[in-house]
């Protein structure tokens, strides 16, 4: 039968307060006021349940006091009152009085981000109760973000027909002037079929307002001229010297890292602290530390899964490392602390497989380990699997690391869907992603009565940190060398919980390094996206890699994965993420890898390969930039020379480091 403890007695106890004490130090800021420079004044740019409004708000004539102005959608002006600041607790409120409704705003602000719930009605001017506020938004106060020139990204609509992110950065290194990318990613009617290669720009002209560049390709040059305003920009562009074509465009990745020039090692850790912050605020109400878990042990001491018939791709020798660890199933249940709103939510469950080595430990007695997270279909079972896609959880137990296998899937049907917004964001998996072997779906965390203020990104991520707190505390695991890895939807959380949480000492994603750009357009499946608001409004994959550096970061990408993208050379949209990425690691780009290899959407160790002999290693590319001024040739190259490591071989030497 089933053991549950809570995890208070002496040694479980001790543990759990330190795990929960040192949380709170990797995230101290994300939870301190005193990180926290927001205040209400400035422009802001909201999203309501998907309609926009900008809000202006001013001083008063007396101390605390504000007045505001506010423009709809349609460029209408409504009246706003009733502004009140709670400066200790960064609260913000506001009436907004439209034709013929109402709608009350309660909402938090972190560093120059708001998320909160308003509500709405036709009939009652006065404040509701808190029931009443069913409705979402998030924004961004661009009179913080825009304190600088640069990173500005603008996505566009080129001549009514391409899809496309404009980027404009500082010069590298310092140079004059300012550095200029753009990335066509569909048309708006071949959706992803239409990706082009992204091109580097010349920016003749960058002020704030007056933006003037030049797009140069192997047969035309066109030359943009545009004025942005607020959150836009539009303007029209001349092709081979003709034409007046239109272009427009909204303000996209506010919270970018850029890629131009690197901040250096103290500006990075500052854009990373508080990028954190807002991701905390946007994704994970703040990411509450719960309290103490009730810990179940569903079985302990079990053997290895067996083997009936190995992945063909399979490239870890497995023949070569025997199965000498056991594995325990644990279910870890949290609460929460009440939120802004007065509400308690409900136990939160994260369902673990926890692989221990039996073979002698290294010096000192404790173990490397690694965080396993699944991708669709997965589960913490298969990650132990040898016979299942997600094997990687058992190859790295064969090599002597703790492992610890967490559970992530999708919501409840009920539970995708915001209020009043139609459809949920996705209706085809209605279970979990392997309910026979315990990952069923995973309710969103809410109280009673309430939808959730969390996207499902951020619960995800939040269960693997939870996993983590229990992982970095077991007196056989050596703290400083753990890392998190995962496949496809893996590689997504991967990609999140390496970059939010500084704890662990690398990351691994696998079959995810996509242009968002892309992927929205792909169809791919949708339980990246965000409920109430849009991600590639706030940042997009390189960011959450310059989240993580200057840790070691092992992109892993197949040259020809469709998953992300159907361009002809699927392997160029990740060498231009990888591109924009290595920018954050300056100096210390040898702990950016991108693993390169000849597969598809499937992870790799590059050890011995039963099918492809001469993919030994890990391989990265001949090319990582432009080699002829304005050509984008280089990210559609597919040369790769070996690393002359094999994956755990690479994951040795940057561990040692520790």
């Amino acid at each position: 039968m089933p053991k549950t403890t809570r995890f208070s007695g002496s040694r479980f106890r001790l543990q759990t307060l330190l795990c929960v004490a040192l949380t709170a130090l990797a995230l101290a800021l994300t939870n301190s006021a005193s990180a926290n420079p927001s205040e209400p004044i400035g422009t802001w740019y909201l999203n309501g349940n998907n309609y926009r409004i900008s809000l202006s708000i001013g001083a008063g004539g007396a101390p605390n006091t504000y007045v505001g102005t506010l423009t709809n959608e349609n460029g209408g002006a409504e009246t706003v009152d009733n502004i009140a600041w709670n400066d200790g607790a960064h609260r913000l409120r506001f009436r907004r009085v439209g034709p013929a409704f109402w709608q009350w705003y309660n909402t938090g602000v972190q560093d120059g981000v708001m998320v909160g719930r308003f509500s709405h009605s036709g009939t009652l001017s006065a404040q509701p109760a808190l029931s009443e506020y069913r409705y979402h938004a998030t924004g961004w106060n661009s009179t913080y973000f825009d304190q600088a020139l640069t990173p500005r990204v603008f996505e566009l609509v080129i001549n009514t027909t391409y899809r496309g992110r404009l980027r404009i950065d500082a010069s590298p290194e310092g140079g004059v002037g300012f550095s200029g990318r753009l990335k066509v990613y569909s048309t708006t009617t071949g959706r992803s079929a239409g990706e082009e290669l992204e091109y580097d720009v010349q920016v003749t002209q960058w002020d704030g307002t007056n933006l003037k560049f030049t797009r140069r390709g192997p047969a035309f040059t066109q030359l943009y001229n545009g004025v942005a305003s607020g959150r836009s920009v539009s303007g029209t562009f001349t092709h081979n010297g003709a034409g007046a074509y239109p272009w427009s465009g909204t303000r996209a990745e506010v919270l970018t890292y850029g890629y131009g020039m690197s901040k250096g090692p103290a500006g990075r850790q500052q854009w990373q602290d508080r990028t954190r912050r807002q991701l905390a605020h946007l994704m994970m109400a703040d990411n509450p530390l719960p309290g103490l878990p009730a810990v179940t042990t569903v079985a302990v001491n079990q053997p290895p899964i067996s083997s009936a018939a190995l992945p063909s791709e399979r490239d870890d020798d497995p023949a070569r490392w025997a199965q000498n660890y056991t594995r325990t199933e644990l279910r870890l249940t949290y609460t929460f602390p009440a939120d802004a709103y007065g509400k308690t939510p409900s136990a939160r469950i994260v369902h673990v497989q926890l692989a221990v080595p039996t073979t002698i430990p290294p010096p000192g007695g404790k173990y490397p380990a690694v965080l396993a997270v699944n991708g669709h279909g997965g589960s913490a079972w298969k990650m132990l699997n040898p016979d299942d896609a997600h094997w990687y959880g058992d190859s790295f137990a064969r090599r002597g690391f703790v492992v610890m296998a967490v559970d992530i899937s999708h919501r409840p049907l009920g539970d995708r869907q915001a209020p009043y917004m139609g459809a949920p964001l996705y209706g085809d998996t209605t279970t979990g992603d392997d309910s026979l072997h315990g990952n069923d779906v995973h309710p969103s965390i809410k109280a009673l009565g309430f939808d959730s203020d969390w996207e499902e990104d951020g619960e995800r991520a939040w269960d693997a940190m939870r996993a983590l707190d229990y992982l970095l505390f077991r007196p056989n695991v050596d703290t400083a060398r753990v890392l998190v890895t995962g496949l496809s939807m893996g590689g997504e959380i991967t990609t999140i919980v390496g970059g939010l949480d500084s704890r662990l000492a690398m990351s691994i994603p696998t079959g995810f390094s996509p242009d968002l750009g892309v992927m929205i357009y792909n169809g791919n499946h949708p339980c990246w996206q965000w409920l109430y608001g849009d991600v590639r409004e706030y940042v997009d994959t390189a960011d959450f890699y310059a989240l993580t550096a200057p840790r070691p970061l092992i992109v892993q990408t197949g040259k020809v994965d469709h998953t992300f993208s159907a361009f002809s050379s699927p392997f160029a949209a990740d060498k231009q993420v990888a591109r924009r990425a290595r920018t954050a690691y300056g100096g210390e780009t040898a702990n950016f890898l991108h693993y390169l290899h000849y597969d598809g959407h499937r992870y790799h160790v590059g050890d011995v390969n039963p099918t492809h002999a001469t993919e030994a290693d890990v391989r990265i590319p001949e090319v990582i930039a432009p080699t002829a001024v304005w050509s984008p040739d280089w990210s559609s190259d597919a040369r790769t020379r070996s690393r002359q490591c094999t994956l755990f071989q690479c994951v040795a030497f940057f561990l040692r480091q520790r």
